[in-house]
């Protein structure tokens, strides 16, 4: 039973790790992405993927098993997965301020200013 609720964190913490930044990259940037964006999105989200069921079958099987060499590779496992989320959203995050200041170059100096007022308020 124990082993049970723990395994259930564990994929919520690893889903809450990854649902709630990627809600927030979708909703707040409405713009079209390019094709190299929405490949390297889609290339991100398959080493989530990958990584989540990794983390997952190692805490199961370390469960199963009583391994504490597997349950030893499922942290490893789940440090990389934090870091390549971490490593993964900023990449992200820093791709879409890059094309926001590149659009904000091509607007004239009217609504450049216009814009500045809105974020001031």
């Amino acid at each position: 039973m124990g082993s049970t609720l723990v395994l259930i964190s564990l994929m919520l913490s690893l889903s809450i790790a990854v649902i709630f930044p990627e809600l927030r990259y979708s909703k707040s940037n409405i713009n079209v992405f390019t094709n190299e964006y929405e490949y390297m999105v889609d290339k991100q989200r398959r080493g989530f993927l990958i990584l989540g069921a990794f983390a997952v079958a190692t805490f199961v099987i370390s469960i199963q098993v009583l391994s504490v060499s597997l349950f030893l590779l499922h942290l490893f496992i789940d440090v990389l997965f934090g870091v390549y989320a971490y490593v993964s959203f900023q990449v992200r995050a820093s791709s879409i301020q890059q094309r926001n200041i590149a659009l904000m170059n091509d607007v004239s100096v009217e609504d450049e200013s216009v814009e500045y007022l809105k974020q001031a308020v």
